[in-house]
Order: C-alpha cells, then sequence, then structure tokens
C-alpha cells in the first residue's frame, strides 16, 4: 500500500476539509469583527466629539458617519499603513548600533571577545579607569 493509499484510508481528507471550512469560518468571523470594531469606534468618536467639542471650541455636533470619516482621514494623514514595525528594525542597524554591519558577519568576532576579555581586557578596563580618574583628579 503506498502513502496516497494509507492517507485515504485513514479519513484524513475528511479532517482536511473540516480544517478549510474552520479556516473560512474564522476568516469570515475576523472580517465580521472588524466591521463591528469600526463601527463601534466611530460610534464611540461621535460621542466624545459631540460632548466635548461643542462646549470647549463651540464646534458644531457631528452624526455618525462624519465621525467615520473623520477616523478614516486622521487614519489616510497620521497613521502608517502596515503592522507597525518591520523584522530589519530588530536585526538591522537600529537594533545593534554600531556593531550592525562590522562584526556581525559569522559571530567569530563576538566569540572571541570572552577571550579578548579574559586576557587583555580587564587589565585594559582597570587601566582605562585608572587614567580616567586620574585626568578627573587633574582637571
Amino acid at each position: 500500500m503506498n502513502t496516497s493509499e494509507k492517507f485515504f484510508e485513514h479519513g484524513s481528507s475528511g479532517r482536511r476539509g473540516r480544517s478549510a471550512l474552520r479556516l473560512a469560518g474564522l476568516a469570515v468571523g475576523g472580517v465580521v469583527l472588524a466591521v463591528v470594531f469600526a463601527f463601534l469606534f466611530g460610534f464611540v468618536v461621535k460621542l466624545l466629539w459631540n460632548w466635548l467639542m461643542p462646549a470647549v471650541f463651540g464646534l458644531a455636533a457631528i452624526t455618525f458617519w462624519q465621525a467615520f470619516g473623520l477616523i478614516l482621514l486622521a487614519k489616510i494623514l497620521f497613521g502608517g499603513h502596515g503592522h507597525g514595525h518591520k523584522k530589519s528594525d530588530f536585526t538591522g542597524e537600529k537594533a545593534f548600533g554600531p556593531f550592525a554591519k562590522k562584526n556581525r558577519g559569522d559571530g567569530l568576532e563576538w566569540g572571541r571577545f570572552r577571550e579578548f576579555w579574559d586576557t587583555e581586557g580587564k587589565k585594559a578596563f582597570e587601566d582605562y579607569l585608572q587614567n580616567s580618574a586620574g585626568a578627573k583628579r587633574a582637571e
């Protein structure tokens, strides 16, 4: 018996159909939830606008659709068009500063840091501290 016969023998095709339906249901549910959230957010903006703006700035009250339009306009003018950050933000110069491109090649530079610190670094750092303390006293 080959693998495709084993696959169909155990009823896996039925599970595949159920998982596709589940995925479709989750997608439709997500769209419905997003629409409900958008309308709820528009309603909250309308309530806040009509409560604050006429009293504070003397502006007119707005309708739900005007509030919804304000949200869309604010998103277009001020909002980002993505999910916030890119993977490169955590792997490039932002994450590692000056070591981003120079010292991240094959990892040997970082692996040899411990060796350097154990042989020369500790003494060099102590010498630096003594020299900087002496320089501060001289000022």
